[in-house]
């Protein structure tokens, strides 16, 4: 009988210990599992974030323009710094000027965009632009002389002839030929950000009676320039958040210039539009 007993006890330890053994090793191998998935799960997140904009990594990216590209109001923190961001390993170089126009009867230096085309240096991958703001709302709204102005003017469809030099679509032009002269094998993107709104001009001309002629030249500015980044291959990014145009968050006292919450948004859709 005792010789029972320690038999009996003998095979519920082993079956006490084997139990435990395997619940220990089951724990055991959901640790590791579970930290195998949260390890991929990482790994993708990283490998995302990593090839989110891997063709865009170790690239040079330039930006030439007016005021809303320099980042005027901002602390001068343009798109390129906010972008830079994200593109840690490229290079970004920002030679646009607060004021600059088109047309290159308005000033000197690099607030005519053509200059900033021959002062830009290095080999950019990319090059962002903008410009025709001022062309368009500096006269309307009393920056400029009204003794500069120039028409907008007509894209010559004709890819073998150049637009009328006495109009401000036919500067521009000569700027995306020179950009392309001295850049051939870069990717040239045009940058819409005409964010103004009838609300917005409301707020402010000086002379309301400036306000149909602003809107006017607008109109026939960005009808014109759809067409002109056709005939020479420009890539056309017009933002879409229009709420830009009256939400105060996004803009300065003075309804004309960026916050730091539009750069961020426009900079996040520039990339999305040239990865």
């Amino acid at each position: 009988m005792k010789k029972f007993i320690i038999i009996i006890s003998f095979i519920i330890f082993v079956i006490l210990i084997t139990f435990l053994s395997n619940n220990m090793i089951d724990d055991d191998l959901d640790n590791k599992v579970g930290t195998r998935v949260n390890n991929e799960t990482n790994n993708i997140i990283e490998d995302e974030v990593a090839t989110e904009y891997s063709n865009l990594d170790g690239k040079t990216i330039a930006f030439l323009g007016d005021s809303l590209v320099e980042g005027y109001g901002n602390d001068y923190k343009g798109f390129d710094y906010y972008m830079q961001q994200s593109l840690p390993s490229s290079k970004f170089i920002n030679n646009s000027r607060s004021g600059s126009t088109v047309t290159d009867n308005t000033g000197t230096d690099t607030i005519i965009m053509l200059n900033q085309v021959k002062t830009l240096e290095g080999n950019p991958d990319i090059i962002v632009f903008n410009g025709g703001s001022n062309d368009i709302m500096g006269y309307g709204l009393e920056f400029l002389n009204k003794d500069l102005k120039k028409e907008i003017g007509k894209v010559e469809l004709d890819k073998t002839k150049m637009t009328d030099k006495s109009t401000v679509m036919g500067d521009f032009e000569e700027v995306i030929v020179e950009l392309y002269k001295k850049y051939p094998d870069a990717e040239l993107y045009y940058l819409d950000l005409f964010l103004m709104d009838d609300e917005t001009l409301e707020k402010i001309a000086k002379n309301k009676n400036n306000i149909p002629d602003i809107k006017l030249r607008q109109d026939e500015f960005k009808e014109q320039i759809k067409v002109l980044c056709e005939k020479l291959n420009v890539k056309y990014i017009e933002i879409p958040d229009k709420s830009i145009e009256t939400d105060k968050s996004y803009r300065q006292d003075d309804w004309i210039h960026l916050k730091e919450k539009a750069y961020q948004e426009i900079s996040a859709y520039i990339l999305e539009n040239i990865k």
